[in-house]
C-alpha cells in the first residue's frame, strides 16, 4: 500500500528515457526518476562549461547536472547550438536543467542577483511554445526540468496568475518536464497580501530557493550556520510547510563575489563548505524534504563582468567537492562543528 501511494505521488515527476535513468537499480521507474531530481548537484553558469579542463573539474567535483539557457548574449540560441549542447551533456553523462527566462526586469530590481540570464521583456506564449518544442526535439530525455523565472518571484513581481500560465503552457508543450518556481529573500518579509500575489504551490512542481548570505546579509566573520538555520526556518514557516510531499526544494547557495566587494563579503573556502553543508542539512530536517540531497551553487565562473566564482577559486571547488562527495555517498550530510563529517 505504501509503495502504491509513493508511485501515485510521483506521477507528475519528469519522465526520462531509459538511457538517462541512472538512479539505483532495482527501484520502480517513477522512483528512479524522482531520485534523479533529489540528487541533482549543479554549478550554474551563463554558458556551456565545455572546455576540457573545466568539464573535467566540474565532474570531478561531483556535479551531475548542467544549467543550460535558451539564450546566449541576449539572443535565442540557434537550433544547431541547442543540438550541440544537448549532445555535449549526454556525452558527459549529465542531466540538464533548462532556463527559459520570460519576465521583464523592473527598474527597482538588481539583476546582478539572478540565478540565470536576464530577460529584456515578457516573452510571448508563441515564443515559449516554439522554444520549448525546439529543446524538446533534441533534449527530451536529457532535460530534467525547466524554470522560467530568472530570480526571486517577489523581486521580479511575477504574479501567481502569470506563473500558473507559464506552468500550464510548459506542461501543454512538454508534459514530462517538471516546472521549477523560484523564490528568495524577497519573500522573508513579504506581507500576506504579497504572498498571495506572488506565491502559490500549484504554480510549480518543484521550488528553487535562493540563499546568498554574503551578498545580501552577512560577512565571513558572522555565524553562517545560525543565519542559514534562521533563513530556512522562516522559509519553512512561510512556504515549505505547505508543499506537497512530491515537491522538492532546490537550494541555490552563494559561490560568487564581486571584484569590488570588501574582503569581509567574499566567502572563504570554509564558508562555502559551511554554507552548502548547513543548507543541505537544515533542508533535510524539514518534513517532506528529508530525502532531498539536491543542491546548486551560483556561480561556476566569472563570465559575467566583475564577478568571479568556483572556477576562479580552487579552494571553493575543493569545498564544493567535499560537500558533493558527502551527498553522493550518503544522500545526506551529518555535520560536526558546522562541517561535513569525514
Amino acid at each position: 500500500m505504501q509503495r502504491l501511494v509513493l508511485v501515485l505521488l510521483l506521477t507528475s515527476v519528469v519522465s526520462l528515457q531509459a538511457a538517462r535513468i541512472d538512479g539505483p537499480p532495482g527501484r520502480d521507474r517513477d522512483l528512479q526518476r524522482f531520485w534523479i531530481l533529489q540528487h541533482m548537484r549543479i554549478a550554474a553558469a551563463d554558458r556551456l562549461i565545455e572546455g576540457d579542463d573545466e568539464i573535467a573539474a566540474y565532474k570531478a567535483a561531483q556535479f551531475n547536472t548542467l544549467v543550460l539557457y535558451d539564450t546566449e548574449d541576449g539572443l535565442p540560441k540557434p537550433e544547431e547550438r541547442i543540438a550541440y549542447e544537448i549532445r555535449f551533456a549526454r556525452a558527459h553523462g549529465l542531466h540538464v536543467l533548462l532556463g527559459k527566462a520570460t519576465e521583464a526586469v523592473h527598474a527597482s530590481h538588481h539583476s546582478r542577483r539572478t540565478f540565470g540570464l536576464t530577460a529584456n521583456g515578457e516573452v510571448s506564449d508563441d515564443d515559449i511554445r516554439d522554444r520549448l518544442a525546439l529543446w524538446d526535439k533534441y533534449g527530451h530525455d536529457a532535460i530534467a526540468g525547466v524554470f522560467f523565472l530568472h530570480d526571486d518571484a517577489f523581486l521580479l513581481r511575477v504574479s501567481v496568475e502569470r506563473q500558473r500560465h507559464l506552468y500550464a503552457l510548459s506542461h501543454d508543450v512538454v508534459p514530462d518536464w517538471p516546472v521549477f518556481g523560484m523564490i528568495g529573500g524577497g519573500g522573508l518579509d513579504a506581507t500576506p497580501d504579497d504572498i498571495a500575489m506572488y506565491y502559490d504551490r500549484d504554480a510549480f512542481d518543484h521550488l528553487i530557493v535562493i540563499l546568498y548570505p554574503f551578498n545580501l546579509a552577512i560577512s565571513v566573520f558572522d555565524d553562517v550556520n545560525a543565519y542559514i538555520d534562521n533563513y530556512l526556518s522562516r522559509m519553512n514557516e512561510r512556504f515549505f510547510s505547505g508543499l506537497r510531499n512530491d515537491q522538492l526544494v532546490l537550494i541555490v547557495i552563494q559561490a560568487f563575489a564581486y571584484e569590488t566587494e570588501p574582503e569581509t563579503h567574499v566567502p572563504r573556502g570554509s564558508n562555502i563548505t559551511a554554507e552548502a553543508a548547513a543548507a543541505s542539512a537544515a533542508l533535510q530536517r524539514i518534513d517532506g524534504q528529508r530525502g532531498n540531497a539536491a543542491l546548486a551553487y551560483f556561480l561556476w565562473d566569472g563570465s559575467r563582468a566583475g564577478m568571479f566564482g568556483l572556477w576562479q577559486r580552487p579552494d571553493w571547488i575543493a569545498a564544493a567537492q567535499q560537500v558533493n562527495d558527502s551527498l553522493a555517498r550518503d544522500g545526506g550530510i551529518e555535520l560536526r562543528d558546522g562541517n561535513p563529517k569525514n
